[in-house]
């Protein structure tokens, strides 16, 4: 899903991250991702209150529950694509990915392996010519990890 800056400033927030997660699965009340993640609800309540005004998230249906009205909310996508408009001429052929993720320091050193791996596994493909050769642009891949504070922390 391509966003806005305002949108992305939205979905930096890790916990609102594993919301969308959670609603990119399936809809749920806001009750019912606070129980997933073990939250209070009032907490998540607000944070998926922010991500529908953003228009990162829909309600899908409504179900009344002893005079109650629920209503399950659905991420609209699960990977977003910050629009670039007035974006550099440096800037055009430019893609982006990322994502927040909550690591232990093992999985942190497992993923990293990972990547490295990965690298490695394309840039041997760049190394030797073949057919494809002259259809190959040649791409800078950068990859970083960045320490967040703890959700609840500033």
């Amino acid at each position: 899903m391509n966003i806005d800056i305002h949108q992305q400033k939205l979905i930096s927030n890790p916990l609102r991250m594993k919301i969308i997660f959670l609603l990119s699965e399936r809809a749920l009340t806001a009750k019912q991702v606070a129980d997933e993640l073990g939250k209070s609800a009032g907490s998540i309540h607000y944070h998926i209150q922010q991500l529908y005004k953003g228009n990162i998230l829909e309600i899908e249906s409504t179900k009344e529950y002893k005079g109650i009205i629920e209503k399950y909310y659905r991420a609209k996508a699960n990977q977003f694509h910050l629009n670039q408009t007035g974006a550099n001429v440096e800037d055009k052929g430019k893609s982006t990915r990322g994502t927040t993720l909550s690591l232990t320091k093992e999985e942190l050193q497992l993923f990293q392996d990972e990547v490295d791996e990965l690298f490695l596994k394309y840039f041997k493909k760049t190394v030797k010519p073949d057919e494809q050769t002259k259809n190959r642009d040649t791409y800078e891949v950068n990859c970083s990890f960045k320490k967040l504070p703890k959700e609840g922390e500033s």
